[in-house]
Protein backbone atom coordinates (compact mmCIF):
# COMPACT_ATOMS: atom_id res chain seq x y z
CA UNK A 1 0.00 0.00 0.00
CA UNK A 2 1.52 3.05 -0.63
CA UNK A 3 2.41 5.57 2.05
CA UNK A 4 2.49 9.27 0.22
CA UNK A 5 0.16 10.50 -2.60
CA UNK A 6 0.40 13.99 -4.45
CA UNK A 7 -1.84 16.55 -4.70
CA UNK A 8 -3.08 16.28 -8.33
CA UNK A 9 -3.56 20.18 -9.19
CA UNK A 10 -0.69 21.62 -7.12
CA UNK A 11 1.64 18.47 -6.72
CA UNK A 12 2.41 18.64 -3.13
CA UNK A 13 3.11 15.54 -1.10
CA UNK A 14 0.06 14.46 0.71
CA UNK A 15 -0.35 11.85 3.29
CA UNK A 16 -3.60 10.34 2.42
CA UNK A 17 -6.25 10.99 -0.31
CA UNK A 18 -9.32 10.35 2.00
CA UNK A 19 -10.31 10.04 5.38
CA UNK A 20 -12.54 7.40 6.69
CA UNK A 21 -15.22 8.34 9.70
CA UNK A 22 -17.23 4.80 9.76
CA UNK A 23 -17.42 1.64 7.41
CA UNK A 24 -19.53 3.27 4.54
CA UNK A 25 -18.53 6.87 5.03
CA UNK A 26 -15.66 8.29 3.65
CA UNK A 27 -14.22 11.86 2.54
CA UNK A 28 -11.97 12.94 0.29
CA UNK A 29 -8.75 14.80 1.67
CA UNK A 30 -7.89 18.88 0.80
CA UNK A 31 -4.55 19.83 -0.17
CA UNK A 32 -2.48 21.22 2.83
CA UNK A 33 -1.18 23.98 0.30
CA UNK A 34 -4.31 24.63 -2.03
CA UNK A 35 -6.87 23.40 -0.40
CA UNK A 36 -8.39 21.63 -3.49
CA UNK A 37 -9.40 17.97 -3.52
CA UNK A 38 -6.17 15.97 -3.28
CA UNK A 39 -7.38 13.16 -6.25
CA UNK A 40 -10.87 13.37 -6.92
CA UNK A 41 -10.30 10.94 -9.50
CA UNK A 42 -10.34 8.04 -6.74
CA UNK A 43 -14.46 8.47 -7.36
CA UNK A 44 -14.05 8.26 -11.25
CA UNK A 45 -14.35 5.67 -13.66
CA UNK A 46 -10.74 4.51 -15.50
CA UNK A 47 -12.65 5.66 -18.86
CA UNK A 48 -12.67 9.73 -17.89
CA UNK A 49 -9.25 9.03 -16.57
CA UNK A 50 -8.06 7.74 -19.80
CA UNK A 51 -9.70 10.35 -21.14
CA UNK A 52 -8.13 13.40 -19.58
CA UNK A 53 -5.15 11.26 -20.43
CA UNK A 54 -5.43 11.48 -23.44
CA UNK A 55 -6.34 15.13 -23.76
CA UNK A 56 -2.80 15.54 -22.05
CA UNK A 57 -3.91 17.45 -18.55
CA UNK A 58 -1.40 17.28 -16.04
CA UNK A 59 -3.53 16.33 -13.02
CA UNK A 60 -4.63 12.58 -14.61
CA UNK A 61 -1.02 12.60 -15.67
CA UNK A 62 -0.09 13.25 -11.46
CA UNK A 63 -3.46 10.51 -10.79
CA UNK A 64 -1.50 7.72 -12.42
CA UNK A 65 2.10 8.01 -11.88
CA UNK A 66 1.90 9.25 -8.36
CA UNK A 67 -1.47 8.10 -6.74
CA UNK A 68 -1.92 4.61 -8.61
CA UNK A 69 0.04 1.94 -7.07
CA UNK A 70 1.29 -0.82 -9.32
CA UNK A 71 2.83 -3.52 -8.31
CA UNK A 72 4.40 -5.21 -11.18
CA UNK A 73 5.36 -1.78 -13.70
CA UNK A 74 7.21 -4.02 -15.78
CA UNK A 75 4.51 -6.12 -17.27
CA UNK A 76 3.08 -2.72 -18.38
CA UNK A 77 6.87 -2.56 -20.13
CA UNK A 78 7.11 -5.51 -21.75
CA UNK A 79 3.12 -5.04 -23.08
CA UNK A 80 3.84 -1.40 -24.36
CA UNK A 81 6.88 -3.60 -26.36
CA UNK A 82 5.16 -6.07 -27.34
CA UNK A 83 2.27 -3.90 -28.78
CA UNK A 84 5.11 -1.69 -30.64
CA UNK A 85 6.99 -4.41 -31.97
CA UNK A 86 3.95 -6.27 -33.23
CA UNK A 87 2.89 -2.92 -35.13
CA UNK A 88 6.81 -2.73 -36.73
CA UNK A 89 6.90 -6.04 -37.39
CA UNK A 90 2.89 -6.14 -39.41
CA UNK A 91 4.05 -3.07 -41.24
CA UNK A 92 7.48 -4.72 -42.58
CA UNK A 93 6.12 -7.92 -43.68
CA UNK A 94 2.77 -6.90 -45.11
CA UNK A 95 2.51 -8.96 -48.02
CA UNK A 96 4.88 -11.65 -46.98
CA UNK A 97 4.25 -14.83 -46.45
CA UNK A 98 4.34 -17.04 -42.81
CA UNK A 99 7.75 -18.85 -41.96
CA UNK A 100 10.41 -19.39 -39.43
CA UNK A 101 12.20 -16.11 -41.13
CA UNK A 102 9.16 -14.23 -40.36
CA UNK A 103 9.13 -15.38 -36.69
CA UNK A 104 13.29 -14.58 -36.01
CA UNK A 105 12.18 -11.28 -37.68
CA UNK A 106 9.78 -10.16 -34.91
CA UNK A 107 12.24 -11.67 -32.25
CA UNK A 108 15.46 -8.97 -33.59
CA UNK A 109 12.61 -6.14 -33.57
CA UNK A 110 11.82 -6.86 -30.02
CA UNK A 111 15.16 -6.74 -29.31
CA UNK A 112 16.09 -3.49 -31.67
CA UNK A 113 12.97 -1.82 -29.84
CA UNK A 114 14.44 -2.87 -26.41
CA UNK A 115 17.82 -1.38 -27.21
CA UNK A 116 16.22 1.92 -29.24
CA UNK A 117 13.54 3.13 -26.02
CA UNK A 118 16.59 2.24 -23.92
CA UNK A 119 18.52 4.70 -24.89
CA UNK A 120 15.20 7.06 -25.00
CA UNK A 121 14.90 6.77 -21.43
CA UNK A 122 18.34 7.29 -20.50
CA UNK A 123 19.02 10.00 -22.82
CA UNK A 124 15.98 11.94 -20.74
CA UNK A 125 16.46 10.71 -17.40
CA UNK A 126 20.55 11.86 -18.01
CA UNK A 127 19.58 15.34 -19.44
CA UNK A 128 16.60 15.82 -16.72
CA UNK A 129 19.09 14.89 -13.92
CA UNK A 130 21.49 17.20 -14.79
CA UNK A 131 19.10 20.27 -14.00
CA UNK A 132 16.76 19.16 -11.88
CA UNK A 133 19.22 16.88 -8.68
CA UNK A 134 15.91 16.49 -6.71
CA UNK A 135 14.37 14.25 -9.51
CA UNK A 136 14.46 10.65 -8.78
CA UNK A 137 15.81 8.58 -11.29
CA UNK A 138 13.99 5.13 -10.75
CA UNK A 139 10.37 7.84 -10.71
CA UNK A 140 10.94 8.82 -13.66
CA UNK A 141 11.93 6.29 -15.69
CA UNK A 142 8.71 4.58 -14.56
CA UNK A 143 6.57 7.33 -15.67
CA UNK A 144 8.34 7.93 -19.38
CA UNK A 145 7.66 4.19 -19.28
CA UNK A 146 3.67 4.30 -18.06
CA UNK A 147 2.98 7.24 -20.58
CA UNK A 148 4.33 5.46 -23.49
CA UNK A 149 0.94 4.18 -23.69
CA UNK A 150 0.52 6.25 -27.15
CA UNK A 151 2.67 4.09 -29.22
CA UNK A 152 -0.23 1.43 -29.36
CA UNK A 153 -2.41 3.20 -30.78
CA UNK A 154 -0.17 2.49 -34.45
CA UNK A 155 -0.96 -1.05 -33.67
CA UNK A 156 -5.39 -0.58 -34.84
CA UNK A 157 -3.97 2.04 -37.31
CA UNK A 158 -2.00 -0.41 -39.26
CA UNK A 159 -4.74 -3.43 -38.59
CA UNK A 160 -7.62 -1.05 -40.19
CA UNK A 161 -5.45 0.07 -43.00
CA UNK A 162 -4.48 3.93 -42.47
CA UNK A 163 -1.95 5.43 -44.02
CA UNK A 164 1.24 4.69 -41.79
CA UNK A 165 2.98 7.74 -42.51
CA UNK A 166 0.56 9.70 -41.58
CA UNK A 167 -0.56 7.35 -38.89
CA UNK A 168 2.89 7.17 -37.68
CA UNK A 169 3.22 11.17 -37.20
CA UNK A 170 0.31 11.17 -35.25
CA UNK A 171 1.26 8.92 -32.97
CA UNK A 172 4.65 10.40 -32.53
CA UNK A 173 3.72 13.37 -31.88
CA UNK A 174 1.36 12.44 -29.19
CA UNK A 175 3.68 10.12 -27.91
CA UNK A 176 6.20 12.91 -27.51
CA UNK A 177 3.23 15.04 -25.39
CA UNK A 178 2.89 12.16 -23.07
CA UNK A 179 6.53 12.21 -22.58
CA UNK A 180 6.79 16.30 -22.05
CA UNK A 181 3.90 16.12 -19.43
CA UNK A 182 5.26 12.85 -17.29
CA UNK A 183 8.57 14.80 -17.65
CA UNK A 184 6.50 17.83 -15.77
CA UNK A 185 4.92 15.65 -13.91
CA UNK A 186 8.12 14.18 -12.13
CA UNK A 187 10.48 16.91 -12.35
CA UNK A 188 8.33 19.97 -11.97
CA UNK A 189 10.10 21.66 -14.70
CA UNK A 190 8.31 23.73 -17.29
CA UNK A 191 6.86 23.03 -20.44
CA UNK A 192 9.31 24.54 -22.72
CA UNK A 193 12.26 22.94 -21.25
CA UNK A 194 11.10 19.74 -20.71
CA UNK A 195 10.10 19.83 -24.30
CA UNK A 196 13.40 20.41 -25.49
CA UNK A 197 14.66 17.90 -23.01
CA UNK A 198 12.44 15.05 -24.73
CA UNK A 199 12.54 16.61 -28.45
CA UNK A 200 16.26 16.50 -28.35
CA UNK A 201 16.58 12.68 -26.78
CA UNK A 202 14.17 11.82 -29.84
CA UNK A 203 16.17 13.23 -32.33
CA UNK A 204 19.47 11.66 -30.79
CA UNK A 205 16.91 8.35 -30.45
CA UNK A 206 16.49 8.37 -33.89
CA UNK A 207 19.76 8.77 -35.29
CA UNK A 208 20.52 6.26 -33.45
CA UNK A 209 17.82 4.40 -35.16
CA UNK A 210 19.00 5.19 -39.01
CA UNK A 211 22.52 3.89 -37.71
CA UNK A 212 21.37 0.37 -36.55
CA UNK A 213 18.23 -0.05 -39.03
CA UNK A 214 20.10 -1.58 -41.58
CA UNK A 215 20.42 -4.78 -39.05
CA UNK A 216 16.93 -5.22 -39.74
CA UNK A 217 17.21 -4.64 -43.09
CA UNK A 218 19.97 -7.35 -43.09
CA UNK A 219 17.81 -10.16 -41.04
CA UNK A 220 14.85 -10.31 -43.94
CA UNK A 221 18.03 -12.34 -45.68
CA UNK A 222 20.13 -13.51 -42.94
CA UNK A 223 17.62 -15.50 -40.66
CA UNK A 224 16.84 -18.85 -40.73
CA UNK A 225 15.10 -20.09 -43.21
CA UNK A 226 12.97 -23.25 -43.85
CA UNK A 227 13.92 -26.39 -45.51
CA UNK A 228 11.71 -28.24 -47.84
Amino acid sequence: MKTSYVCIHCGEKQQQLYKRYGPDLLKLSRCSKCNHTVDEYIEMELSIVFIDAVLQKLEAYRHLIFNVGVERPWKLAVFFLLGEALELWMSRQQGAGAGQGLEWHFYLTCLFLVASNAVFLALVVALVNLCVKACNRKHLAWALVLCSYGKLLALPATLWGCDRSQAHLLVTAFFLCSQVQACRVVSGAGRSWTAVVVATSYLLQQAAVVWASPILRLSDYAGPQETD
